[in-house]
């Protein structure tokens, strides 16, 4: 694309754009550059405060100040009329104007009172006073300012946190430092070893923004929750994302049912997209990342091959931004309608080196629901166990073909094993009652209720083991931190395991007074070894658990392999795998090698005036293999399948800058514009074999059929973006941004649509207690309000045919159109229009706060197929149609409910409603099927069910075979005294609509205790496993009616007589198995979700042994359902990521995690 072309253009597209770079420019042209430094102070001020005056300077020259902010605030207005002077001449200035003086120490300036304490008769001799300074983590504050109070005297902390001064006995000393509460002790002859805690509330706290941008909180006009890597790390998770549950308002996390290498579903104020991508851009340093996800569980099984965002080890990260609205994330564009999540790494700072390590331990264990399964009746068909069926079959072949009675015996034995074995997994049988009968393998054993512990002697007590060695250090020119990290994961399923390993490195150099550059590199090096197979029956050894008989010990079938090296089977159906022979037999695995990286310079011209320029990338180099081997029943000669995939993105961009305040700091501009260009790329090789020609010889090559395909895939997007942001005496703030989108994937010769989209936004805030006197117990309030238009994507090759060549004839290559759907020259990514309006407030002493937003997202334009013709030889027609509208609030309530000395609690709340809606598909379609179960197809006879989208229903409603009733509701039974089916209809909703998050910290001398607790309420989940189970007899509620047939309560197919028809229990329930309404169940839950109690060892323990810090934690995770109402699984227990949630079919069980944390520091 040709740059000159691009600004040739004219339309409405441009005229915001266009307006907002012409601003910028005569910006630039009006004012002149000129360099500054420590001589070249300009400062014009009148009646101005000292510490604003400080502020100023500190802007222009980076000099720092540390002062008692007691003895400031007591000092009259200076006025100032300074044009290039030096920072001396400054500072005279203002101590003959003040009772100030000042005393330099390297890039410190120490300020303290020219007033002397009266002297008495009986003044004391001064002593020296010896102290460190440290914060509650243990960690050294370097330049601190500790003052002796009312008089002149003070010093700064050094490198280690030491301090040295000399004052009288028993005098105050002041100890401050920023973002830390100020400390007051009594000076003494003993040294003092000072503990300083963090602010609970700062009203000028910083968060990282769109593009890396720190800013001022209550500068924001929009949304932004930052959550800590202290937070993150408290409880380990092994997915980076999973961990964000119940911490964020207006964030819904998922993750299907896959163990610890799982993916997850992060949704960000409702799902905007019918078929594409609904969750964030992630962000890391101000990079954007590859959140690819390598494989999910679909209507046929499958294995969740992880995702992007699991890569990233979590003792890296410094800090998480969730940028909610619109207007956060409208400086990305196009890859922003869903939102985004800026993912800050641990730094260096300035002093000695510092060396931090981490072991963290879990272990897990199962948390099955045993009593919903039924342990009373055995393997068998209508009552009768396999001997009993077998007597009647004997008895039968007796009284036809003759044989006489005296047979009878040697008949059963002949019939009884191949019976057991076929009805092993129908639990439909005689009461268990401790008599010797024929089992599945030709063995007589007692008929008890043997595989009772069938989940515990199968599944492991899962673990995760990680170490994580960092050091970090540097001078006031360069900090660097190198980190090391080891992860291992052992699943609960057997042989199922993850290694991960990361290493780190951020260097960030100040090269001179105009020059910064930054460098961030990650490597991450990960192993996966037999990823659990999931949904389907055939390599799902979850299933098979479920469905073997109560009077079969899972242990039976460690043989794994018959005598004629076959899988050896807990039944004649093919269908249903030894779990065993499928955990250990079967193999998948996969390697992935991964680098992220950066660089960053930005040079300073002066101090308004800055430019910024960055480069990085995300690349991803992956390999699978997937053995199915020889003697598999289902697929008897074996099978291999291996890939290859390299993918990731880069991207580059420049920023120029400027800021500045005017007229005594009543105004201030802060004002930048920038370009970026982006590149995505996917290659993907695969080869499959199908038929080992030597069993146990099980390579590529080795097979009767061989194939192989190669996939290319490349996108591009140019931008150019803006942003103005105007406050007025630092309490009504304007903000603007506008980004312009080329995409290449938009581009296509004979196209006459534009390839380009503008996407701008607005957003004002407004202190309210910077403007009026509010009573002392609101000390701050603040309304706020934004609107932007963000974009979605276009994929690479939609707006022409595709074309591959998969066989040659006589010679020749053949090919053939790689697509079904018809090309679409004037597809463009969907749009979504957001506005928000908020309130923040503080109450009494900033102890209580209070964050609320409502918001409205519409998204338009959304990429949906279309019918055509069949006769085309084409099955749709992508076009731009759809629209989706999601509306809702939030809420933060944040309390310091008790503080005292000893004695800390902090609590939070948060908590958010989203109600979408489906508007339109396309003129013709108000309905179409997103996701499909197994249940109800390919023989399987239990209901089926959908996942559908459907105009003027919410996002993803759950539809399959209901209940017949008639007008008053009730069921209706047919006159074998079945339940009666009454269509395919709606039955549930799969999103839940609220969301909520309770977390407490309470903290007493060196103790910590956390809790968090996490909720969703109002989502529904059809649950093949119930429904399977009330199929095969295995479910606790298929016991009513076993000895004297089941009455359904209801009425007759007439509607009206009820219903008196009593039903065998088997047919009753394996009918009532076929109405999906039965198994949709109310997916609402409230969990423990973390727990945590650790020490801070104190300073005068760990000092004699080189540590700075030390802290123990014992920790757990989903410790406890608090509520859930789903029979057998978990309610969270989802099938895959994509679009189409409210589906859960024997997935991996739930578990609790207990474990400890170790943090060493020296």
């Amino acid at each position: 694309m040709n740059m000159n072309s691009i600004l040739k253009k004219e339309g409405t597209h441009y005229s915001p754009f266009a307006a907002f770079l012409l601003f910028v420019c005569l910006s630039v042209i009006s004012l002149q550059t000129y360099a500054q430094n420590e001589s070249s102070l300009t400062l014009q001020v009148k009646d101005q405060n000292v510490e604003q005056v400080f502020t100023q300077i500190t802007k222009q020259i980076g000099i720092k100040f540390f002062y008692d902010h007691e003895t400031i605030r007591q000092e009259p207005p200076v006025s100032l009329n300074l044009s290039k002077a030096p920072l001396s001449e400054a500072l005279n200035a203002i101590s003959q104007q003040t009772q100030l003086r000042f005393e330099r120490k390297g890039n410190t300036v120490l300020v303290s009172s020219k007033t002397k304490q009266k002297q008495t008769e009986t003044k004391k001799e001064p002593i020296s006073v010896k102290g460190k300074i440290s914060a509650s983590s243990g960690e050294a504050i370097i330049g601190a300012s500790i003052q002796v109070k009312g008089t002149a005297t003070g010093t700064i902390t050094d490198m280690d946190g030491n301090f040295s001064l000399q004052a009288e006995e028993g005098q105050v000393l002041t100890i401050s430092y920023i973002g830390y509460e100020s400390v007051q002790v009594k000076a003494g002859r003993k040294p003092l070893n000072i503990t300083m805690k963090e602010d609970d509330v700062a009203m000028d706290e910083v968060v990282v923004t769109a593009l890396g941008i720190r800013k001022e909180k209550k500068a924001l006009a929009y949304s932004v929750t930052e959550v800590k890597g202290e937070d993150m790390n408290r409880v380990k998770v092994a997915n980076l994302a999973t961990g964000l549950a119940g911490k964020v308002a207006g964030v819904n996390v998922s993750k299907p049912a896959s163990g610890v290498m799982g993916s997850s579903r992060i949704i960000i104020r409702g799902n905007g997209s019918l078929n594409g991508s609904n969750q964030p851009l992630y962000i890391i340093d101000g990079i954007p990342m590859d959140n690819t996800n390598y494989g999910q569980t679909g209507m046929w099984g499958g294995t969740d091959g992880g995702d992007g965002i699991s890569s990233i080890n979590s003792e890296d990260i410094e800090s998480m931004s969730v940028l909610k609205g619109g207007t956060a994330a409208a400086l990305y564009g196009s890859r922003a309608s869903n939102g985004a999540i800026v993912i800050t790494t641990k730094r260096g700072s300035v002093g000695k080196v510092k060396v931090e390590y981490n072991l963290s331990y879990t272990n897990e264990q199962i948390m099955f629901k045993n009593d919903d399964l039924q342990w009373e009746y055995g393997a068998g068909s209508n009552g009768a166990n396999a001997e009993q069926m077998a007597y009647g079959i004997a008895m039968q072949q007796i009284q036809q073909q003759g044989y006489p009675e005296s047979m009878l015996p040697v008949l059963i034995e002949k019939i009884a094993p191949s019976l057991a074995s076929q009805i092993n997994m129908l639990s439909f049988g005689s009461k268990l009652d401790g008599k010797d009968i024929m089992q599945f393998d030709g063995v007589r054993r007692p008929y008890i209720a043997s595989g009772k512990d069938n989940f515990k002697n199968f599944y492991q007590n899962a673990w995760a083991l990680t170490n994580n060695l960092a050091v970090s250090g540097g001078t006031e020119k360069v900090q660097y931190r190198i980190a090391a990290g080891d992860q291992r994961f052992h699943d609960i399923m057997p042989n199922s395991k993850l290694e991960r390993n990361n290493i780190t490195l951020n260097v960030q150099s100040k090269l001179d007074e105009h020059l910064t550059i930054k460098a961030n590199v990650m490597y991450v090096r990960e192993r996966a070894k037999n990823r659990p197979g999931l949904g389907d029956l055939t390599s799902n050894a979850n299933a098979t658990l479920f469905m073997l008989s109560p009077n079969t010990d899972v242990r039976l079938l460690e043989k794994r392999v018959d005598d004629k090296g076959m899988e050896f089977l807990p039944t004649g159906q093919t269908y249903i795998g030894n779990p065993y022979f499928i955990a250990y037999n079967h193999s998948n695995k996969d390697s992935k090698d991964r680098v992220i990286g950066s660089i960053e310079a930005q040079y300073n011209f002066t101090p308004n005036w800055y430019l910024r320029g960055k480069f990085g990338g995300d690349m991803i180099n992956r390999r699978s293999e997937n053995i199915v081997p020889y003697g598999t029943a289902v697929d008897n000669d074996g099978s291999i399948t291996s890939s290859a995939i390299y993918n990731g993105e880069f991207n580059a961009e420049a920023i120029l800058g400027y800021t500045n305040s005017f007229r005594n700091n009543l105004f201030s501009v802060d004002a930048f514009l920038g370009w970026n260009t982006m590149g995505t790329w996917y290659n993907q090789t695969t080869a499959a074999g199908q038929g080992f020609i030597q069993p146990g010889f099980e390579a590529m090559g080795s097979n009767t059929v061989t194939s192989g395909s190669t996939s290319k895939s490349e996108s591009y997007i140019n931008s150019i973006f803006g942003q103005l942001e105007l406050s007025y005496r630092s309490m009504v703030y304007l903000t603007l941004t506008g980004r312009n989108d080329w995409f290449s994937a938009l581009s296509y010769k004979g196209k006459n649509s534009s390839n380009h989209i503008f996407y701008p936004s607005v957003g004002a805030g407004f202190i309210i207690s910077e403007a009026f006197n509010m009573p002392e117990w609101i000390p701050y309030l603040k309304i706020r309000g934004s609107w932007a238009q963000s974009g979605g994507a276009v994929g690479p090759y939609n707006l022409g045919l595709t074309y591959a060549f998969n066989q040659k004839m006589f010679g020749h290559p053949i090919g053939y159109i790689g697509q079904s759907i018809v090309p679409n020259l004037d597809l463009k990514p969907l749009t979504s229009n957001a506005y928000e309006i908020g309130l923040d407030a503080r109450f009494l002493n900033n102890r209580i706060g209070i964050d609320f937003t409502y918001y409205v997202r519409n998204t338009k334009d959304d990429i949906v197929d279309a019918g055509v013709s069949s006769a085309s030889g084409y099955k749709g027609v992508r076009i731009n149609a759809g629209k989706v509208h999601n509306h809702g609030v939030e809420l933060l309530l944040t309390a310091v409910p008790v503080k005292t000395k000893d004695f800390t609690w902090n609590s939070s709340l948060n908590f958010s409603y989203n109600k979408s809606e489906v508007k339109r598909i396309t003129d013709d379609i108000n309905e179409f099927i997103l996701e499909t179960a197994r249940t109800g197809h390919d023989g399987d006879n239990c209901g089926p069910a959908f996942i559908y989208h459907e105009v003027g229903e919410p996002y993803g409603i759950i539809k399959g075979e209901s209940y017949k009733r008639n007008d008053k509701g009730e069921i209706m039974f047919d006159d074998n005294g079945l339940p009666m089916k009454g269509g395919i209809k709606k039955l549930g909703e799969s999103v839940a609509p609220y969301t909520l998050g309770f977390s407490n910290s309470f903290n007493y001398k060196g103790f910590t205790l956390s809790f968090l607790i996490d909720a969703k309420i109002g989502g529904d989940i059809y649950s093949m496993t119930n429904a399977h189970m009330y199929s095969f007899g295995r479910h606790a509620g298929t016991l009513p009616g076993r000895e004297g047939g089941v009455l359904g309560q209801g009425v007759k197919a007439d509607g009206v007589t009820p219903n008196d028809v009593k039903a065998d229990a088997m047919k009753y329930y394996m009918a009532m198995a076929g109405i999906t309404e039965e198994f949709v169940y109310d997916a609402s839950f409230v969990k423990l979700r973390e727990l945590s109690f650790g020490y801070s060892f104190p300073q005068k323990w760990i000092k004699k042994l080189g540590m700075s810090a030390l802290s123990l934690a014992i920790v757990g995770r989903n410790l406890w359902n608090i509520y859930d109402d789903v029979p057998l699984v978990d309610p969270e227990a989802m099938l895959n990521i994509g679009n189409g949630q409210g589906f859960e079919s024997y997935g991996m069980p739930a578990t609790r995690s207990i474990g400890f944390n170790l943090n060493v520091k020296f």
